[in-house]
Parts: C-alpha cells; structure tokens; sequence
C-alpha cells in the first residue's frame, strides 16, 4: 500500500557466534549442568587426596629425615593418627611420666618394644653442658643484679664524696679503685636484699597461729625501735650499719641455700631428662599400622618402668 511502512517479519532464531555483527570476537559457550557437576566432582577429590597424606600431630610436617619414619603407635584417627618416631621420642622424654608409656590424646598404651641400648658417652656430655650452661645463666643473672646495685651506688655518688671519705681507714685501698669499691658495695646491696626479702618469705611461709608467727609480728613492728631512735647521727649511722650488716649475713646464709637449691634442681631436672631419653631408646614404641590391639610387656620390665613411675 502506497504512503504506508512496510515492516519486515522478525526473525525469532537467535544470530550464532559466528554471527557477522560479532566481528572476529568468539564468546564461549556456558558450561553445562552436567560439566559443573563433574568439575565439581573432581575438586573434591583432589582435596580429599590433599587431606589423605600422612602428617606428624606434634611438628605438623608430612616429611622428614631418612631415619625418621611416621607411625601409628595407638587407637588416634584422622590427623592425630601419625607421629614422627623422634618427635614422639622427644615428647615422650620431656612431658609427665604418664606420657612415656601413653597416648595423652587418647589415653591408649603404646606397645614397647625392649632393645638393648648402647652406652651414649656424648648425651652424657651433652648433660653436662646443659647443667653447666644454666648454672652460667644464674651466676649472669647474679652479677647483673649486683652490677645494677652498683651503678645505682654510682649515680647516688658521682662526686666521689662517699668513696673518698674511707681515704683514712683500714679499707683505703679499696676506696682508691672505684670499679671495685662500686662492685663491693653492689655486692654487700645485693647480700642485704637477699637477707631482707629471704627474711619476709621465710615468715610469711608460717601460719597465723603458728606461735613463731608473733616473733616475727615483732619483728615486723620494730619492736618499738621507732619510739626510741637515737637522736645523734652517729647512733643512727652505727644503727643502720648494724641492720646493714645482719642483712648482710643473712642474705650470706640464703644466697647459699638458694644456690644449693638452684644446683640441685638444675641437675635433678636434666638427669631426668638424660635418663628418659635414654630409656626412649631402651624401650621402642612399635608402629601398628592404624590397627590397636592390647599391649603385652614382660614382667620384669613392666616392674621396672612402674617403679619409675612411667607405666
């Protein structure tokens, strides 16, 4: 019809990726329900094999030395399931004495296997660097404490004043050397610290109806030593110097049984140690491949590790 438009049918049919009007530019087809499904899948897997490989519960490491194998030494699942055999060994030398022969995540005893060890002449040694080493560390610890006394004596001194005033007396030879003046006087502050502060612990530690707890009241008190201070300064120096000087000899006595004690427990606590690692290798914890069975020991060395409390 003349003076009217002329529309041409639509075509329904979508244009193709090879369409012109798209140029050279190809967009991919989406992906399927069935494709997702299978990457999906896949994925999955691959995890699930990421999670299957065998990893030590105490280091956390899927690999280790030549020697050094993973086991499974009781009823744990999952990731608690592997060890390291030297991780366990470790762990087993340094915690409670429960840990020696038991599973402390689930409780199950291990299978010990007895071997004969051979004598380790270089743990012993090894035994005796690490005692040695801590009791450096205390007397480093000592002497910075005796260091810091003596500076602060340092500071509260810096014209000389109170070292030059034992130029006369018997000690001069010392005053002429402030080095060592300081030093001596930061020892004899570090012995009346001791004393004042061993003394304090050491009543404190009684009951409150201990009956030696009211000398020690006493002596809290003063025993009145306030109310009848001297008035000179030269009594109240002689004073000071007599508190200075029992202080001094009691810090003596507790510095010795402090020492004592440290020592003692410095050897105690890596002989203890010594000795379980030793019996790590005497007593062998078998690998059991994930299947648990009851554990069998012979008596003599079940008597044994009860009497030393690791069984």
């Amino acid at each position: 019809m003349n003076g009217e438009l002329q529309l041409d049918a639509f075509d329904d049919e979508s244009p193709s990726y090879s369409d012109p009007l798209l140029g050279d530019y190809h967009v991919a087809a989406p992906p399927s329900w069935s494709q997702i499904l299978k990457d999906g899948i896949h994925d999955e897997d691959d995890d699930d094999k990421d999670c299957s490989v065998p990893c030590c519960r105490i280091c956390l490491e899927c690999e280790g030395d030549n020697d050094d194998e993973l086991i499974s030494p009781c009823m744990c699942k999952g990731t608690q399931q592997f060890v390291h055999r030297m991780c366990l060994d470790h762990w087993r030398s340094v915690k409670v004495s429960f840990a020696f022969s038991h599973c402390t995540t689930c409780k199950a005893q291990f299978h010990l296997q007895v071997v004969k060890f051979e004598d380790g002449s270089w743990r012993k040694t090894k035994f005796r660097l690490f005692v040695a080493r801590d009791v450096c560390l205390v007397f480093f610890a000592v002497q910075t404490l005796i260091a810091v006394n003596a500076g602060i004596a340092y500071l509260l001194d810096k014209d000389g004043a109170f070292r030059n005033s034992f130029d006369d007396c018997w000690d001069h030879k010392l005053s002429k050397h402030p080095i060592t003046f300081y030093y001596t006087i930061g020892v004899l502050g570090f012995l009346v610290l001791l004393g004042f502060f061993g003394l304090i612990l050491h009543c404190s530690s009684f009951h409150s109806s201990d009956p030696r707890m009211a000398g020690c009241q006493n002596c809290f008190y003063g025993w009145g030593i306030l109310d009848s201070f001297p008035a000179s300064l030269e009594a109240c120096f002689a004073l000071v110097l007599v508190f200075v000087v029992i202080f001094a000899i009691l810090g003596i006595a507790y510095g010795f049984l402090a020492a004592t004690m440290a020592i003692q427990r410095i050897w105690q606590r890596h002989y203890h140690i010594l000795a379980k690692r030793e019996l790590t290798q005497e007593y062998i914890v078998e690998n059991l491949h994930g299947t648990y069975t009851s554990p069998t020991l012979d008596s003599e060395h079940e008597k044994r590790l009860k009497m030393l409390k690791l069984l």
